[in-house]
């Protein structure tokens, strides 16, 4: 039964991430890849696609930043668990 509440906890936290990783995929798709400066010429075409960039950059480590704080959360709830369950 611990197995399986481990495998539990890993497949929630997994399909959380995916899912939300799509989510975020589609917004930049729909949103960041839209976003136009009004400059125009090769230096107006960089620093479109450095707002870009930095946009989607920013939203990726948002979503790093979740994923990591999640599985620290499990895991220190799964530490807390077998350290009370050994006494």
């Amino acid at each position: 039964m611990k197995a399986l509440k481990n495998v539990i906890d890993i497949v929630g936290i997994m399909t959380l991430i995916w899912g939300l990783m799509l989510v975020l995929l589609m917004l930049i798709d729909r949103f960041v890849v839209n976003i136009r400066l009004p400059l125009e010429g090769f230096l107006g075409s960089l620093v479109n696609n450095g707002v870009q960039l930095a946009i989607a950059g920013v939203m990726f480590l948002a979503w790093l930043y979740l994923w990591y704080s999640l599985t620290l959360y499990c895991r220190k709830r799964r530490l807390r668990l077998w350290s009370r369950s050994s006494q």
